[in-house]
């Protein structure tokens, strides 16, 4: 929308959709334009600022209903305000305004004749719509929020004078700092306090083995591993030891028997079948 009483924008910018950095975001439109108002109040360059409505919505307002006699009455109510404008200008072109009654006549006269002319076409305009259109309504074009959106070079002025406005905003406030931030670190420990719980099955590969304790029977490896569901038992064959197969052959491998010792003998002995 062009302003009448500042500076244009050129065309080519107007066409397209103002890109910045957003310093505030209103419910209403007002709201928007009392913030752009402050802003031009502290000195602010405001040709920098633009006000972007979102999510655009045509709401159409149903303020009555047609009829032909209030279809009448509204075409000669205008008609009148048109014959009095066109009066009143003839009337200071009349040579006879001089005459008693000359002005007079002729505004009334173009009242008269405006009121029944417009009430005219205003029945043959209802008429021809068939009474597709049974109503009168207003039409407005209003948007979900208004942000208000300056260019970068300005928008930490301008967000410091809004901040002074004592109103709601919800756009999202800037960062403030680019510093380096540090990990956020476990608490310690206090002395005398247990360490958390260790998932069951888990083992420190580098802690301390485990001294070995005395367990009631019933508790050994083998009842320890017949409690250890969806997991491998911790009994069965270990390396190096697999069942035969029903023949009596080894499952892998072939069976290798060891020779039998001989036991060792005294000195001074003769051992039979040596001589």
């Amino acid at each position: 929308m062009a302003n009448l009483f500042g500076r244009t924008r050129p065309m080519d910018e107007a066409r397209i959709v103002p890109t910045g950095e957003t310093i505030g975001s209103y419910i209403s439109y007002l709201d928007a334009q009392k913030a752009v108002d402050y802003l031009a109040d502290e000195k602010f360059p405001v040709q920098h600022v633009s006000i972007v409505g979102n999510d655009l919505k045509m709401v159409e307002r149903v303020t009555g209903k047609l009829s032909y006699p209030r279809v009448a009455l509204n075409g000669a109510m205008t008609g009148a305000w048109f014959g009095l404008f066109i009066g009143v200008m003839l009337s200071f072109f009349d040579s006879n305004s001089g005459a008693s009654g000359g002005p007079y006549l002729n505004v009334m006269t173009a009242v008269l004749m405006g009121a029944a002319f417009w009430m005219l076409f205003a029945i043959i305009g209802y008429a021809a719509q068939r009474g597709k259109r049974d109503f009168t309504s207003t039409n407005q074009v209003l948007a979900s929020s208004y942000d208000v959106i300056v260019t970068p070079d300005v928008a930490m002025d301008a967000r410091r004078l809004l901040a002074q406005l004592p109103m709601n905003s919800t756009a999202a406030k800037p960062y403030q700092g680019q510093g380096y931030r540090p990990p956020a670190q476990p608490p310690a420990q206090q002395p005398g306090q247990q360490p958390p719980a260790r998932p069951e099955g888990w083992h420190d590969p580098y802690g301390a083995p485990a001294q070995p304790v005395d367990q009631p029977v019933g508790q050994g490896p083998a009842a320890e591993g017949s409690e250890r569901p969806g997991q491998a038992p911790l009994s069965g064959p270990r390396r190096g030891q697999f069942p035969d197969l029903p023949d009596g052959r080894p499952q892998y491998g072939i069976r290798v028997d060891d020779a039998p010792q001989q036991a060792p003998t005294e000195p001074g002995k003769d051992v039979p079948g040596q001589h």
